[in-house]
């Protein structure tokens, strides 16, 4: 995956670079991103050239979260759906590293995934309380 972006990425930014618009998107999309790779290291190293050539990406991902030390921010928008019901639900993320993710009470783990500050936390307490009522 890494080997075949590296050249897509380079090329996509040469062009945006030689368009000028200084203030202008630099737009590249992604479907299913990364799907069949399954190392986490691979996938924030190939978001974080994505940073490293300066372009912004669109990307769909069943599993992906892209919440990674190489990605200065991201906004995520989960699609959750119920089979009868003729509706979708969208929950809406927000992760910036340290800054945002203090602000908003998340942070990042090493898989990816955004978390609630002190969820470990709560789930230890409940824990101890369960514990001590046996």
């Amino acid at each position: 995956m890494l080997a075949a972006s590296v050249p897509l990425f380079a090329a996509a930014s040469s062009h945006y670079t030689s368009a000028g618009g200084a203030h202008a998107p630099r737009l590249v999309t992604l479907d299913e991103a990364f799907a069949g790779v399954d190392d986490d290291d691979s996938r924030a190293k190939c978001l974080g050239l994505l940073r490293a050539f300066d372009l912004d990406v669109v990307l769909t991902s069943g599993h992906e979260w892209a919440c990674y030390p190489q990605v200065p921010g991201i906004a995520i928008a989960q699609l959750s759906r119920v089979d009868e019901i003729d509706a979708v639900l969208v929950t809406r993320w927000k992760w910036g590293r340290e800054r945002t993710a203090a602000r908003h009470g998340t942070r990042c783990t090493g898989d990816g995934l955004p978390r609630r500050a002190g969820a470990n936390r709560r789930h230890r307490r409940s824990q101890r309380k369960e514990s001590l009522r046996t």
